[in-house]
C-alpha cells in the first residue's frame, strides 16, 4: 500500500506528573497533590504515546518525537504531517507553528473510558476533552493505519489572524485556532479600548491604502473581549454565553465581556457581540495602562500598552486538521450498571 505520509513529526504534551516531580526535586512541589492519581495519568499517557510509535513503526513511517515544550518553527520543516499527543492544549499549542502546507492529527492520550460514557458519577473527571483531536488512546490502533494510508483526509478550519501596532513596531501574531482574549492582566481590573467595526477593503497589516466603511465605534468600559473562530465557537465563547457555529465557517464572533454600559444605550450593548465576516474587520485602540492578548489560552501572551492598536480578521492560513472520528458507545444499559458500582 501507498503511505500517504512519510515524514512526520510527533509532539508529545509533559504531563502534570512530570511538572511536579521536576518542581518536587526542587522542594516547590504543592503539599496537597494526589501522586497516586497524577502518576495514573502519566501512565495512561505513556501507554498511548508508545502505541502511536508502535503503529508508526509498523507502517514502516520515518518520525522524530519531541517534547511540546522544545517545539520550535524549525522542527516543521519538511515534515508531511504533525502529529500531537495529549490534548487540546497540546494541539493548539502545536497548530500556532503550522500553515496551511502541513496538516496536524490530534490523538488524545487520556480520554474518557467507554465505560464512563453517560456516568454521572465518575471516578475520575479530569480526563482531556480531546475536542480538536481525531482519535484517542481508545481507537487509535483502528484508525491511525487508516489515516497514514490516505484513507481519511483533513479538513480546513479557519483560523484568526492578529496584528499589534505599537508605536515604534507592527507584530503578527501566532494565528488562533480557537480564540484570543484581550484584556488586562488582572481580572479583577477594567479593560478599556475603543472598538470599531470596519468593512471593505480588508487586507492582513496597517495599510494606508485601504478602502473599509466604519460600521460602528465606540468606547468600552468591561472586562475585556473574547474573538473566537467557528472551531473556538463551543469553547469559552459558548461559556460566556455565545453562540455555536457551523465548522466550516470563514466568520469569527466577538464578545465584550461583561460590558459596563447604560441601560439606555441599547446600541452599544447589541453592538457587544456580533459576527465578523470575511469582508469585515475589528479594530481596537487599547486605552489601559497595560494589557495583553491571550492567543488559543494562557501559553502565549502579547503585552499591550496604553495607545496600541489592534486589527483582527479571519485571514490567517487555514489549518489543515483531522475531524473528530466517532467512537463506539457502549450499551446504554451497561452504562447504567456500571454508574451504579461507581
Amino acid at each position: 500500500m501507498i503511505k500517504a505520509f512519510n515524514n512526520v513529526l510527533l509532539v508529545v504534551k509533559q504531563t502534570p506528573y512530570e511538572s511536579y516531580m521536576q518542581m518536587k526535586n526542587q522542594g516547590k512541589a504543592p503539599v496537597a497533590l494526589r501522586w497516586e492519581r497524577l502518576l495514573n495519568r502519566f501512565q495512561v499517557h505513556q501507554k498511548c504515546v508508545s502505541s502511536v510509535e508502535q503503529v508508526l513503526k509498523d507502517c514502516g513511517i520515518r518520525y522524530h518525537r519531541l517534547g511540546r515544550e522544545e517545539l520550535h518553527r524549525g522542527m516543521v520543516q519538511d515534515r508531511d504531517l504533525v502529529i500531537a499527543v495529549g490534548g487540546d492544549g497540546t494541539v493548539l499549542n502545536t497548530s500556532s507553528f503550522l500553515d496551511d502546507t502541513i496538516p496536524v492529527l490530534g490523538i488524545n492520550s487520556d480520554p474518557t473510558r467507554p465505560e464512563e460514557q453517560g456516568v454521572t458519577n465518575v471516578k475520575d473527571e479530569r480526563r482531556s476533552r480531546g475536542a480538536l483531536c481525531a482519535i484517542s488512546a481508545n481507537n487509535l490502533t483502528e484508525h491511525l493505519p487508516r489515516i497514514l494510508y490516505g484513507d481519511i483526509s483533513p479538513g480546513l478550519r479557519a483560523r484568526i489572524q492578529c496584528v499589534v501596532r505599537s508605536t515604534y513596531t507592527e507584530t503578527r501574531l501566532p494565528p488562533a485556532l480557537n480564540d484570543i482574549l484581550v484584556s488586562h492582566p488582572s481580572p479583577a481590573a477594567v479593560s478599556r479600548f475603543r472598538l470599531a467595526l470596519g468593512r471593505g477593503n480588508v487586507s492582513p497589516g496597517y495599510k494606508t491604502d485601504m478602502s473599509v466603511e466604519e460600521l460602528f465605534s465606540f468606547n468600552v468600559w468591561s472586562s475585556g473581549l473574547w474573538i473566537c473562530t467557528a472551531t473556538g465557537s463551543t469553547a469559552a465563547m459558548h461559556a460566556a454565553g455565545g453562540f455555536t457555529m457551523d465548522i466550516r465557517s470563514r466568520n469569527l464572533q466577538y464578545m465584550v465581556r461583561e460590558h459596563l454600559v447604560e441601560e439606555t444605550n441599547s446600541h452599544q450593548r447589541k453592538a457587544g457581540h456580533g459576527i465578523i465576516r470575511p469582508d469585515e474587520m475589528l479594530s481596537l485602540r487599547w486605552s489601559s495602562q497595560h494589557g495583553c492578548v491571550f492567543v488559543d489560552g494562557s501559553h502565549f501572551r502579547h503585552e499591550l500598552e496604553l495607545g496600541d492598536e489592534l486589527k483582527v480578521d479571519s485571514h490567517a492560513p487555514f489549518l489543515r486538521i483531522f475531524d473528530p472520528i466517532p467512537e463506539k458507545k457502549i450499551g446504554s444499559h451497561l452504562v447504567k450498571e456500571l454508574g451504579n458500582l461507581i
